[in-house]
């Protein structure tokens, strides 16, 4: 095993430059075809760059969090825990941000979301700068900074219906997600360019920027319309319960989110501490080289959604759905096999083929066939499903460090991810929902 004993207090000194211009070129050929589809409308140019400045901020947010828990306790157990303090806002509290989307116009939430965001953020450089850097102001900050991002996809999820006609859904989606995507692959770049200049607390300065520009395009978006209600706790939580019992009612959509629930719990930790601690402390990697491993999945990501773009309405959604959550786990058996940051560069790729595939079909598969009312809900419902399980895995796999490789993590999590995906087999009209 090894560690490179890096520092938060040194900038970065390589490069991946050439990486990142035939990602640069790739970008642009994909979003290129998609291009046209946007020409004057407030309502397209809101789709193609509020996600993107979103998710920009995100993604760097994403590598300089961890690589500085990582460089401040040098710690794979400690690391995976603090990795899950962090979502615990979504366990808290995240439940009742449906309720609280669907009671509000969906583009407010989304620009107070993005400011907040940004300006908790602008903290831990603050705080480094008067010297305070222990580890629970920085699990503090990123605790608050995710409980303000908790509305942003459900209300934007539940806006799409409400300017986009059904059969329009997917291919919106798709664009969306290439927006989403673009980012992912864009971020980690911006991120390494950024740490060959500036320290890696300085990166969450840059993630401030993004958010606000996220936050300024988003009030020029065309506006939702909200009937006026009367907003009190309990109004919050009969909401709440409707969005369950509709659930209860509806279990095809019911284990759909038990599958995103199972599947998130055997992914998303080998995704955010897993790659980390394989990056720095098995390979000997610097900040710069995770990052690009993050762009690698990001381009994985773009091409995954471009061909859901082309095939996705030849296609049952339910179908499209099952094969993402199949090779979103089943990629990660192959990281038991990684030796050498190319090899994880090129896997990470694959993998991220699989993501778009679950995640537009199953978007598309609540908008279509939710009602629009309650549609902020269901998606709040979602995303604590996921946040929650991302932090108990992050947890899990900060103390399965102590037993196993991080190669063996990987391949026991994969096999189990990608059993979620056949499990969903078994249900008679998951495969066939459009």
């Amino acid at each position: 095993m090894q560690s490179t004993g890096q520092t938060s207090t040194h900038a970065v000194s390589h490069v991946p430059t050439h990486g990142s211009a035939i990602m640069y070129v790739i970008i642009m050929l994909i979003i290129r075809s998609f291009i046209p589809m946007f020409k004057g409308k407030n309502l397209n140019i809101f789709l193609l760059t509020v996600p993107l400045m979103n998710s920009i901020a995100r993604a760097i947010y994403d590598v300089a969090f961890i690589w500085l828990v990582l460089d401040l306790t040098n710690s794979e157990k400690i690391t995976g825990i603090v990795a899950m303090t962090s979502y615990l806002p979504a366990i808290l509290c995240g439940l009742f941000i449906g309720a609280i989307v669907d009671l509000f116009p969906k583009t407010k939430m989304i620009s107070f979301a993005t400011i907040m965001q940004g300006l908790i953020l602008a903290l831990i450089p603050l705080f480094f700068f008067f010297n305070i850097t222990s580890i629970w102001i920085i699990v503090l900050i990123a605790f608050f900074h995710n409980a303000f991002g908790l509305p942003m996809v459900p209300a934007f999820n539940a806006y799409l219906p409400t300017q986009i006609d059904k059969e329009g859904l997917l291919k919106a989606n798709s664009i969306v997600n290439i927006s989403w995507q673009t980012a992912v692959l864009i971020g980690p770049i911006i991120a390494a360019q950024l740490l060959t200049i500036y320290n890696v607390e300085h990166l969450f300065i840059f993630c401030l920027l993004f958010y606000f520009i996220a936050a300024a395009i988003t009030t020029m978006a065309p506006k939702d319309l909200v009937e006026k209600e009367e907003i009190n706790i309990n109004k919050i939580f009969l909401k709440t319960k409707e969005g369950i019992n509709y659930l209860k009612e509806h279990t095809t959509f019911a284990f759909i989110i038990l599958l995103t629930l199972l599947s998130n719990l055997f992914v998303m930790g080998p995704a955010i501490v897993g790659i980390p601690i394989l990056v720095k402390l098995y390979l000997g990697g610097t900040a710069s080289d995770f990052a690009l491993v993050e762009a690698f999945v990001g381009l994985g990501m773009l091409i995954g959604t471009a061909t859901v773009y082309k095939i996705g309405n030849k296609l049952p959604h339910g179908l499209l759905f099952l094969l993402g959550l199949f090779i979103d786990g089943a990629s990660f058996c192959f990281y038991y096999f990684i030796e050498t940051l190319s090899q994880l560069n090129f896997l990470s790729f694959m993998h991220g083929i699989g993501i778009p595939f679950l995640i537009i079909s199953r978007v598309s598969i609540m908008q279509k066939n939710i009602p629009e009312k309650l549609l902020g809900r269901i998606f709040a419902i979602i995303s604590v499903s996921i946040l929650s399980m991302t932090a108990v895995s992050s947890g899990v796999i900060g103390l399965l460090t102590e037993f196993m490789s991080i190669h063996e993590i990987f391949l026991f999590f994969g096999l189990m991810a990608g059993l979620c995906g056949v499990a969903g087999l078994i249900h008679p009209k998951i495969r066939h929902l459009n």
